[in-house]
């Protein structure tokens, strides 16, 4: 930047102003790490849902933390549900391991009603931690006003390749013993 008072020449105007436009256009370095960061900076996705399975698909993710705020990593979530169909499989049964930044997901199908509230159960078990059990509920359900126990969850509509998914979140939070 050229101020009064000092030598300028014609010959490091180029020079300059093509540093000025770098400095300008570039992104912040910290946004741009942020950025490459978070692309491939997911937790590992389990999916009990496969193709030709009953329902509409949808992504549960979330975090384990201690009361302090903590992320927890390696702890199991045991899942279990209904498939779409509202009929129990082992194939909807399994468990999920959080990330090092305590993260989880997975994939599977909304669960058909049977007769109650559609719901998720949710397990966790681990050495130095109180039992936690629950169930995650989903707002919106007709039958939730009945169903006592659990967390209702808000499931957000999204597309995805040309495919309809829904999306929510659920966070545990882990008691120590």
């Amino acid at each position: 930047m050229f101020r009064p008072g000092s030598k300028f020449s014609l010959a490091s105007a180029p020079v300059a102003l093509l540093g000025a436009l770098l400095i300008a256009c570039a992104p912040p370095l910290a946004a741009q790490s942020a950025d490459e960061s978070a692309a491939g900076d997911k937790p590992r996705l389990v999916d009990f849902w496969q193709p030709g399975d009953p329902g509409q698909r949808m992504n549960i993710r979330g975090r384990v933390t201690s009361l302090d705020g903590t992320p927890q990593p390696g702890i199991e979530i045991s899942i279990r549900q209904a498939n779409g169909a509202g009929d129990y499989t082992e194939r909807y049964r399994g468990v999920v391991v959080t990330d090092d930044r305590g993260r989880y997901q997975f994939a599977s199908a909304v669960p058909g009603n049977y007769g109650g509230a559609k719901h998720v159960h949710v397990t966790v078990y681990q050495d130095g931690w109180e039992y936690f059990d629950t169930t995650i509920l989903f707002q919106g359900d007709p039958n939730l006003g009945g169903y006592e126990e659990g967390t209702p969850i808000f499931l957000e509509e999204s597309t995805v390749k040309g495919e309809t998914i829904m999306f929510g979140r659920f966070d545990i939070v882990l008691t120590p013993e």
